[in-house]
């Protein structure tokens, strides 16, 4: 697996916990909590992968193969 793969994996479990955590807390309407989760989630993904690329821990280039 490459770098960008490996990262991209964390990044979505990071996330995705993250995300679950706060939409179950704030809680509400199964559609809300969905909403909520999907888009801290997104967020926070984006955040790990972003501060990575910043810190040079990752050289995040895809290219048409994917890696």
């Amino acid at each position: 697996m490459s770098e960008a793969q490996t990262l991209a994996v964390i990044a979505g479990g990071v996330g995705g916990s993250v995300g679950a955590f706060v939409g179950v807390s704030i809680g509400g309407d199964a559609f809300g909590v969905t909403l909520t989760t999907l888009v801290v989630a997104t967020l926070v993904g984006v955040a790990v992968i972003g501060s990575a690329i910043i810190a040079g821990d990752v050289e995040f280039f895809a290219n048409a193969d994917g890696e």
